[in-house]
């Protein structure tokens, strides 16, 4: 069984993994700028320490070592995001998706509001929800604005606003199925 909560762990994992694959990125970048640096002053550092009197030490070989290891990292985290991200789509797109609503919602201003059960907030899910959509948050979709605290449905009948929440759900979960293709 789905359910936002397991949702919300697997987001937070992509952000997290995102967060240090740009980490890695970043370091891999600046080893690659200093073995690419090497040759170009490596005649002057050289002639400099010999006349000083140290032994000049060539950095190229523990750099190399360097970008072997984070090469593997990137791509291990690459790995675990894209998992992660089928995952995510997978789940989501369930038809035995589960999300945590109170039954009974909120009706003021011409709006029915549900709350999550609980208070929970679910911001990495709404997070990854809008990158995958290619939509700001909150995402609105059909008359149902879905946000990491609550859903807000612009009507005032609650059966109405039940049926659009579905049909807004069942748009979402199509569109997300046809990015996993």
């Amino acid at each position: 069984m789905s359910d936002f909560t397991f949702l919300e762990e697997v987001a937070n994992r992509i952000k997290t993994n995102r967060n240090q694959l740009k980490d890695v990125e970043d370091e891999l970048a600046t080893v690659n700028f200093r073995i690419h640096e090497i040759p170009l002053k490596s005649s002057t550092e050289s002639t400099f320490a010999k006349m000083i009197g140290e032994e000049y030490h060539d950095a190229t070989g523990d750099l190399e070592k360097a970008r072997e290891r984070l090469s593997l990292q990137k791509e291990d985290l690459s790995n675990k995001i894209k998992e992660d991200i089928s995952t995510f789509i997978t789940e989501f797109t369930s038809p035995d998706l589960v999300i945590p609503l109170e039954p009974n919602p909120k009706i003021a201003d011409g709006n029915t509001t549900f709350k999550y059960r609980g208070g929970a907030v679910f911001r990495n899910v709404l997070d990854i929800l809008s990158e995958l959509l290619g939509l700001s948050a909150p995402i609105l979709v059909k008359d149902v604005m879905f946000s990491a605290s609550e859903i807000i449905i612009k009507v005032k009948d609650e059966y109405e606003a039940k049926q659009k929440f579905l049909n807004s759900m069942h748009e979402v979960q199509k569109t997300l199925s046809i990015k996993r293709k």
